[in-house]
């Protein structure tokens, strides 16, 4: 009793969520607790059985036995807990609940005795101890068959409880006068409060909010059962200012003016930010006009605080989802707006986002990757000489994804580097069979996979197993802003180029283009982008940009691609202009490759 009562105490002056585990380990805590006092009842009633009506020690005992056998109906209540979605676990929960209504019936109803050493004896502790072993076999039997759902701390928690159970409720079986049941019951809430349900564990030491784990506990379970919530995360960037110490003070004080309002929960998440959870809209705008009206108290923290308010949540399918929604919302540029509100335009884009990283992880699973060729004209050859590989997905149901929508999701969980290496790979099996057919190649180098250290090894390891010559491929790399990534895509360049590779400067005219990047790149050819080639003929300073780009090509004796050519009289025009390749619908959309091979023979042969 005094055991359980120090977790009571503990447990009743600490922070809880009260989810779901927290709900059923309280309701076994309550039932030990009775059935503690239960069984300090029988052993004096029974001690002084002579003193007392003969009803009383009969009625507690088997009161006794009913408390006995709920508590080890628990254990199994308890590890489904977090293993059935809700309705699963409310249905699952009635029936074992009638299924031990039934055991406690059949205990009551047989016959029971009192031994003159002072203890209960007879059919119903036989019923009892014999209800324990089917008990805990169909929790050992569920424990099984979601082994793979519940962490290894609960199983082993779990299981050392029923351990601990077992070998005292043998002990006590054929040594009556030793009660050690509920010693067992008693030592398996304490495993289970020390090992799962401390309350310290959900508690971020250092501010005494709560923490990352119970976050997530949190909102999987508001998700599970579609429980309407909105978020608020309020998140401090890491400065040459605001740094140890003094990040330290101002995240106090924003913690302080999140707690004025009781009405929401207050976590600490994985960077420099609390995430601060409500059951009601009202309650994070309050929380918003809080901050504002404190942040000339703390304007160190207000000049680099991002404050990121979501209040449709329904839709998320886990926590993990809505992590990634606030960090999707945060990574926006919102250097104009510290507060940021999430959308539903933004919501959309996020979902579309997901739906296309699993459509991306099942093609590369799949082989449902392809590459499309465009064909590329040359003005002095008047032929097709050359093509572009463009990477596509095909679809379950036989429609294409466009590289518009699944490149920049690739590049941003990483499975570029993948993708990279199947189209590459598919280019080189196309080479291997059709080499005659084109002169080279293009292929497309994310960012991503410029800054891949091992890039160079790797594709020639494949250009190798396909036996294919290097001088069949002229790779498309774009402007990079970043020291560090041109430094490794310069280190991979050379090696590709002591191999035989080519290499062409893509999307010229694009955004802020550098021409001391034309300079410094070892590159052969270099493309126009779209943009800038249409501007050419809606423009008279783009057709100055395009002559003066022309011009300093051909000086350093660099080839020059027109994209996007569409009608005859464009051609013509860049033809006029010099321009040494063509790229565009006049002459075809990228196409498959049977039917790319089909197009090149009839081409060229008119």
């Amino acid at each position: 009793m005094i055991i359980v009562s120090m977790i009571l105490v503990i447990y009743g002056t600490h922070k809880r969520l009260m989810l779901r585990s927290e709900r059923v380990f309280y309701r076994a805590l309550f039932l030990t607790t009775v059935m503690l006092f239960l069984d300090i009842l029988t052993i004096s009633t029974v001690s002084h059985i002579a003193d007392v009506p003969a009803w009383l020690p009969r009625i507690l005992c088997k009161a006794f036995e009913s408390v006995l056998i709920l508590c080890s109906g628990t254990v199994l209540i308890y590890m489904m807990a977090d293993v059935l979605s809700k309705e699963k676990y409310r249905t699952f929960n009635r029936n074992l609940l009638a299924v031990l209504a039934t055991e406690i019936i059949v205990t009551c109803t047989l016959p029971l005795t009192f031994s003159p050493k002072g203890y209960a004896e007879g059919l119903a502790i036989h019923a009892g101890y014999g209800w324990f072993v089917i008990n805990f076999s169909i929790t050992l039997a569920f424990l099984a068959r979601s082994f793979n759902k519940i962490t290894r701390r609960r199983r082993f928690g779990i299981m050392l409880w029923i351990g601990l159970w077992v070998v005292l409720s043998l002990i006590e079986m054929y040594n009556p006068e030793m009660t050690l049941v509920s010693l067992a019951v008693t030592l398996g809430i304490l495993l289970m409060f020390g090992l799962l349900e401390k309350p310290e564990s959900k508690l971020e030491r250092q501010y005494g909010c709560f923490n990352y784990f119970a976050l997530m506990g949190f909102l999987d379970e508001m998700v599970e059962e579609k429980t309407p919530i909105s978020i608020i995360s309020v998140s401090l960037k890491t400065t040459d200012i605001l740094t140890g110490d003094n990040l330290y003070q101002e995240a106090k004080h924003v913690l302080k003016v999140l707690e004025k309002n009781k009405d929401m929960w207050i976590f600490r998440g994985v960077n420099q930010d609390f995430v601060c959870v409500a059951k009601n809209k009202e309650t994070i705008d309050k929380v918003s006009e809080d901050l504002e009206q404190e942040s000339k108290q703390f304007p160190q923290a207000a000049c680099y605080a991002r404050i990121t308010r979501s209040y449709d949540n329904t839709s998320f399918t886990s926590a993990d989802e809505i992590i990634q929604f606030l960090n999707f919302i945060r990574n926006k540029d919102t250097e104009q707006n510290r507060i940021f509100d999430a959308s539903a335009e933004l919501m959309n884009t996020f979902h579309k986002r997901k739906i296309i990283e699993v459509e991306l992880r099942n093609a590369l699973i799949e082989n449902r990757v392809e590459v499309f060729l465009q064909p590329i004209y040359s003005t002095k050859e008047k032929r097709i000489t050359s093509c572009e590989a463009l990477a596509r997905i095909r679809k379950t149901d036989g429609s294409i994804l466009m590289p518009g929508d699944f490149i920049p999701v690739a590049e941003d969980n990483g499975s570029i580097l993948e993708l990279g290496y199947k189209i590459f790979e598919q280019t080189c099996n196309f080479i291997a069979q059709h080499g005659d057919l084109i002169e080279y190649v293009e292929v497309n180098l994310s960012v991503v996979q410029c800054e891949d250290e091992d890039l160079s090894r790797r594709l020639i390891e494949i250009m190798e197993h396909y036996k294919v010559a290097p001088q069949k491929f002229n790779l498309e790399i774009t402007e990079t802003a970043s020291i560090v990534t041109k430094q490794k895509l310069l280190k991979n360049m050379e090696r590709m180029l002591e191999y035989g590779v080519t290499f062409s400067l893509d999307d010229f005219g694009k955004g802020e283009s550098n021409l001391m990047y034309v300079v410094d790149m070892p590159i052969s050819i270099v493309k126009l982008d779209f943009d800038m080639s249409k501007s050419y003929f809606r423009n008279e300073k783009a057709k100055f940009v395009v002559n003066a780009v022309e011009q300093m090509a051909h000086g350093l004796n660099l080839k020059l691609v027109a994209e996007g050519i569409e009608t005859a009289e464009e051609l013509a025009a860049m033809e006029k202009q010099k321009i040494d390749y063509i790229q565009g619908y006049y002459f075809s959309k990228p196409l498959p490759q049977d039917q790319f091979v089909e197009f090149v023979q009839n081409y060229n042969k008119d």
